[in-house]
């Protein structure tokens, strides 16, 4: 019998080998903490088509008490009108159009208009889950963040199912941009 003589493997390469799989996520680590604080490489387009609130507002900042809005913690769509004329009933509608364009997402949200107008009686039956609250007074943290004209304007605030208005939207955003922003928010939350 032939005795066969193998030589054992280096202890260099095996050490080499356990150093670069040791050290390799530590230079990730390193690396990507260097380009999140640097802001080098970061994106300059943003995805949502409405303006971020930042930072995050309350609910209690439009005046509105969240338990008594929203007991069953739905997300909600708040639009702003001081005197609800033809425009305002227009964005009515198109709260209702994208409210149903949802889909099955439907159920997760609730419309609120916020006017001083009287006779808005007859919206509730046009637009079934409407529900309609006096235009109180706002915060100053409010005043500082949103556009003086917004109750002139019909802007629409999204609020979520804890009270925080995180996003709103003014006249310029359209249809579609409404939608595409809600089911992206909804899609990604686990609340509400």
């Amino acid at each position: 019998m032939t005795q066969s003589t193998q030589m054992p493997r280096s202890n260099g390469f095996n050490k080499l080998q356990m150093l670069v799989i040791l050290l390799t996520p530590l230079l990730v680590m390193a690396s990507s903490t260097l380009l999140y604080f640097s802001g080098w490489l970061t994106p300059d387009e943003r995805v949502n088509k409405g303006i971020l609130v930042t930072p995050v507002l309350h609910i209690d900042d439009l005046g509105l008490d969240l338990n008594a809005v929203n007991p069953d913690r739905q997300w909600l769509m708040v639009q702003t009108s001081a005197t609800c004329t033809a425009d305002c009933e227009q964005q009515v509608y198109l709260q209702r159009q994208t409210h149903v364009a949802l889909g099955k997402n439907e159920p997760r949200m609730k419309r609120l208009l916020m006017s001083n107008s009287s006779g808005l009686a007859p919206l509730t039956e046009q637009y079934p889950g409407l529900e309609i609250h006096s235009l109180n007074a706002v915060s100053d943290a409010f005043r500082e963040q949103i556009p003086g004209q917004f109750s002139q304007q019909h802007f629409v605030f999204i609020v979520d199912p804890l009270g925080n208005i995180p996003l709103y939207f003014t006249p310029s955003n359209t249809f579609n941009d409404q939608l595409d922003d809600l089911k992206k928010l909804l899609k990604l939350s686990t609340i509400g």
